[in-house]
């Protein structure tokens, strides 16, 4: 009996689990894990320890060992041999700690796994990388001698590398047996040597995507960025890249590296293509794309390569990017087909070239950027265009003409477009007539009108720089809007702005380049012509816009309004206006009615040399010019039918100072002069009474 008690008793004992024991490693460079030199204490940790392996100190496994939790602390290295860690507990790799995996078995060690987003696997043993429980690393690094596949979709919360033996050492994001996957690496995929594909052999059912939030760099001549890995490979293959593909030597794969197969390859990009240095290869029966998804600016530098691929080419800048094309001598295109479709912006450096025969469109409000001095053409071999499979330019796109050297429009340019921006510093020349839906900018060069006609619609505007303008002594610029009481309009943005009252109706406004005369003087090169529907009593005011370029020589603070029936020489009447030097503009008010419109000096006036037999449609006394005056000056005024008229001369006491008319006049416009010799300096009053119509204005005689 007492030795049945004794047996029950040694059973209960070995079945009570031995207390756990935290077993550190030395602290001082650690060692092998069996060498009990490695570990504080001297005791190689059992079944039941709990290890830490010190930041300081790097461990090595040759043979299978066991633990029941296993730490490695920030700086801290373990590695494997053939033979895994068996931990019954947790794996805990700190950040800044590294896990070198040489087992056989796919997966880290534990059965609880926390490896920090800064941690490191090099996975150099199984033919598979992760698995159930294991499939989000930190740095993950592939370092292996034959090529490898994801064990499930993979979640790498810093860099994948891919640092293989040998440049065709492949890791494959799927292979038949694994299906389609998933994969997402949240920094930078690095390859110094060996090949990531999407799809190895595949399917055309299959799906392998990688999405890199970071930067894909290839870093040698031995690195190898592809969408497929094997012969006659199929399926989708995928790349979402958030940052830029960086070619420091390397190769990108179009398709498979051995013989050709249905495979099509996307890339979407959300940055640059920086192509510094290496090669593009093809291999592939399916098409390759290359999107341009980003935001703002996005650059294509190319360097070192003709691009001129076997396989189709289909290529998108999506809404919201503008992709700068800066291949330098070097092409980019397909020798078998494809497009190239610009959603977004495409900026053609000088001497970039697309090529191939694949087709071009710039579609409905995207925007071309064009840096050849040839600009765009339908079908010759010149300008940054040059795809033989045809060039389609919408008449609805956005057109940049932003040459640093002179430059022509091309016979692809629309005489009816959206928007024209010219950033040419040596400034374009129309070569025929042009109608405008959007905008028009003169940002960076002027414009000049080579004697052709721009309209612009209802909706267009014109915007222009100092010094930056639409000119040219002959051709106009015009534009047809509806006014009612408007309020410092400006139509078109030709820079007359108008405010009045009156309903005005269709209006179309021209602007003129070619300055007026009279008198043997000249006006501003620049002058306005204007045609409201409703051309009487409007009591307007107008500010007219000028750029100083557009002075020929007249002193700008001399600068005053001069008014014409028919804008032919010598048969302008100065008007007045107060001339603002600051903001360029001289600005009156009281005009009754439109008519032609530029700017002279007071110095060098544009008289009347004869009187116009042109019927005004009102009565009207004109503001006397030149105002201020020593001592002579010219009053005009419109009769609309024949009066009999009286011109006076006050003083501000309502005295009588001069009678300068009293008869009958024809309809039409007149002048009287007024010399004001022997009179005081000081506010004098002339007053028009023509029939029931009377007005009176003030003139200043100086001294």
């Amino acid at each position: 009996m007492k030795s049945i008690i004794s047996a029950v008793l040694l059973c209960l004992f070995l079945a009570v689990p031995a207390a756990a024991q935290t077993v550190f490693s030395n602290g001082t460079g650690g060692g092998e894990w069996n060498s009990p030199g490695t570990w504080l204490g001297g005791a190689v940790p059992g079944v039941n320890a709990d290890v830490i392996i010190a930041g300081t100190d790097s461990v090595l496994t040759t043979t299978t060992v066991v633990c029941a939790n296993l730490t490695v602390l920030s700086g801290g290295r373990l590695a494997t041999g053939i033979d895994s860690i068996s931990c019954a507990g947790t794996f805990i790799l700190e950040g800044g700690a590294t896990f070198y995996n040489s087992a056989t078995k796919s997966t880290v060690p534990g059965t609880v796994r926390e490896l920090d987003p800064a941690s490191t696997v090099v996975h150099i043993g199984s033919g598979t990388v992760g698995g159930p429980g294991n499939l989000e690393f930190g740095n993950l690094v592939i370092q292996r001698t034959e090529g490898c596949v994801p064990g499930g979709n993979l979640l790498i919360k810093g860099n994948l590398i891919i640092n293989n033996i040998a440049a065709n050492t492949v890791f494959r994001g799927v292979r038949p047996v694994t299906g389609s996957q998933y994969h997402r690496v949240m920094g930078d995929l690095i390859v110094y040597r060996g090949t990531i594909s999407c799809i190895d052999v595949g399917d055309n059912t299959m799906i392998g995507e990688w999405t890199i939030d970071g930067d894909v760099l290839l870093e040698s001549a031995d690195a190898r960025f592809s969408g497929f890995s094997s012969a006659n490979a199929a399926g989708l293959a995928v790349y979402n890249i958030g940052g830029s593909i960086i070619n420091n030597g390397g190769r990108m794969q179009a398709g498979t590296s051995s013989s050709a197969g249905p495979g099509i390859t996307i890339i979407n990009l959300k940055k640059n293509l920086q192509f510094n240095s290496g090669t593009f290869s093809t291999n592939s029966l399916g098409s390759y794309s290359l999107n341009f998804t980003g935001s703002g600016l996005q650059t294509f530098f190319l360097r070192g390569v003709n691009v001129n691929l076997n396989t189709n080419l289909h290529d998108t800048i999506f809404p919201g990017t503008t992709v700068v094309m800066d291949l330098d001598t070097n092409k980019w295109g397909s020798a078998t087909g494809g497009e190239m479709v610009v959603l977004g912006g495409l900026h053609m450096k000088s001497v970039s070239r697309l090529t191939g025969s694949g087709t071009f469109t710039l579609a409905d409000n995207g925007t071309l950027s064009i840096g050849s001095p040839d600009g765009i053409y339908t079908t010759e071999m010149l300008g940054s265009v040059q795809m033989i499979g045809g060039r389609n330019y919408s008449p609805e796109a956005i057109y940049i003409y932003s040459g640093e050297i002179s430059q022509t429009w091309g016979n692809a340019f629309p005489s009816s477009l959206k928007s024209l921006i010219i950033n040419n510093p040596n400034g374009m020349t129309l070569s025929n007539d042009l109608t405008v839906s959007g905008s028009l900018r003169t940002t960076g060069g002027s414009l000049d009108l080579g004697g052709y006609t721009i309209t612009l619609g209802p909706s267009a505007f014109l915007t222009e720089s100092p010094g930056k303008t639409v000119k040219g002594s002959n051709g106009k610029i015009l534009t047809t809007v509806v006014l009612t009481s408007p309020s410092s309009l400006n139509p078109g943005g030709l820079g007359l702005s108008i405010t009045s009252a009156a309903d005005l109706g269709s209006t179309t406004v021209t602007r003129l380049h070619g300055p007026a005369t009279g008198g043997g003087n000249s006006g501003i090169s620049r002058g306005y012509k204007i045609e409201p529907s409703n051309n009487s009593g409007l009591n307007a005011t107008i500010r007219f816009s000028y750029d100083e370029t557009e002075l020929n020589g007249i002193p700008e603070a001399t600068l005053t309004l001069f008014k014409s029936p028919d804008g032919t020489n010598n048969s302008w009447a100065g008007i007045g206006g107060a001339v603002n030097t600051t903001d360029n503009y001289v600005e009156l008010s009281g005009i009754n009615d439109f008519a032609y419109l530029t700017l002279a000096g007071t110095g060098a006036p544009l008289p009347v040399e004869e009187e116009v037999s042109t019927v005004p449609s009102v009565f009207e006394l004109m503001q006397n010019y030149p105002n201020p005056f020593n001592p002579s000056t010219r009053i005009s005024f419109a009769l609309p039918k024949s009066s009999f008229v009286t011109l006076s001369v006050y003083n501000v006491l309502g005295q009588k100072v001069a009678d300068l008319l009293s008869g009958m006049k024809e309809a039409g416009y007149h002048n009287a002069d007024f010399n004001a010799e022997g009179l005081s300096a000081g506010v004098y009053l002339f007053r028009l009474e023509a029939g029931e119509f009377t007005s009176t204005k003030k003139m200043t005689l100086t001294k």
